[in-house]
């Protein structure tokens, strides 16, 4: 049986481009409204946030087999774009996948799609087994369906049981690869933040602006949806964009404070607890200034079912997970 351990959804190589000259990152506690420098070591991290539980077995395999040796690769990668240098075809894969796993790794990600698997097992009932599923509509006639039922949910701030638990984690290691996949057809552009200026990272650091034409209330939001653009800082110094314009990528680009702060708000918003910077001064403006940030910034998971008007049998289901951050803030960070 492996032992417990504490493992980083922030990896340790991550944090370092966000910590003071000392090593240490300011952290700001949403619930608590605590503000204070810590060691990398014990920030960003759960126990056995990717342990695999049977009986009383406990798997260590996707951290060690999976997100070390994924993490390893990030330093070198991180240094080579601070130098302004050209990465490799094999580096910027390796980038695509760690900042894919940014997306999925995460305690909030975990529970959101425990908490989606929940609400599946409620609606389906005890007879799930004997439902058959497509992914695509059938080769008939046109129909009509109508939505008859919708769950709002607030993420659960505990974890699932052992078997929806051990689910997830290896149906995310899959969505992780996907996603790295995808990004890697996108458009990159490199922010860099002038001086004195400097981006800060949450715990959910992985984040959409959608369009400005985007109803949070009526659907979610992707990297691939039209117009939309994803954040995911790098360092202090350096923030990855990634958009679906069809627009040529424009390589790196140098923005101003304004900017900078706009794309730290929306880390604020997209955060569930935690917020960490290598100064106490940003977290504290940005508080300071964006009203409900205190108390945990939980998700909203919203499943939908729409019954076929002339087939009751047949149901379209919708999933996805309320924005945080709302389409105003497109006019504010650079989409395109």
């Amino acid at each position: 049986m492996s032992k417990s351990q504490w493992q980083h959804y922030l990896p340790r190589v991550y944090l370092k481009g966000f910590a003071t000259p000392t090593g240490e990152v300011w952290r700001y506690d949403r619930v608590d409204g605590a503000l204070k420098p810590l060691g990398i070591p014990i920030i960003g991290a759960e126990k056995d946030l990717y342990a695999i539980i049977t009986g009383d077995e406990l798997s260590q395999e996707i951290e060690t087999k999976w997100f070390s040796p994924l993490d390893g690769r990030f330093g070198p990668i991180r240094r080579k774009l601070e130098n302004r240098e050209e990465p490799s075809t094999e580096e910027l894969m390796h980038l695509a996948n760690f900042v894919a796993y940014l997306r999925v790794r995460t305690p909030a990600m975990i529970r959101e799609t425990e908490t989606t698997f929940r609400q599946t097992d409620a609606l389906l009932g005890p007879d799930r087994h004997s439902i058959k599923y497509h992914a695509e509509p059938l080769d008939h006639d046109a129909d009509t369906y109508v939505l008859a039922k919708e769950h709002r949910d607030s993420v659960s701030q505990r974890r699932a049981d052992n078997a929806c638990r051990n689910d997830v984690l290896k149906g995310l290691v899959n969505t992780g690869m996907q996603l790295a996949r995808v990004l890697l057809d996108l458009e990159w552009t490199l922010l860099l933040a002038p001086l004195r200026r400097s981006f800060i990272v949450g715990d959910n650091p992985f984040v959409i602006v959608p369009p400005e034409s985007h109803d949070v209330d009526l659907e979610g939001v992707g990297p691939m949806t039209p117009g939309a653009a994803v954040f995911v800082p790098l360092s202090s110094r350096l923030c990855l964009r990634v958009t679906n314009s069809g627009n040529p990528p424009a390589g790196s680009r140098q923005i101003d404070g304004a900017t900078v702060r706009a794309i730290n708000a929306c880390l604020v918003l997209n955060s569930e607890q935690y917020l960490f910077s290598p100064s106490d001064a940003p977290l504290k403006r940005l508080v300071a200034d964006l009203t409900g940030a205190s108390g945990k910034n939980l998700a909203q998971v919203v499943l939908r079912e729409a019954p076929s008007v002339s087939d009751k049998s047949r149901s379209l289901l919708h999933w996805f997970t309320k924005s945080r951050i709302g389409p105003e803030w497109a006019r504010r960070v650079p989409m395109d």
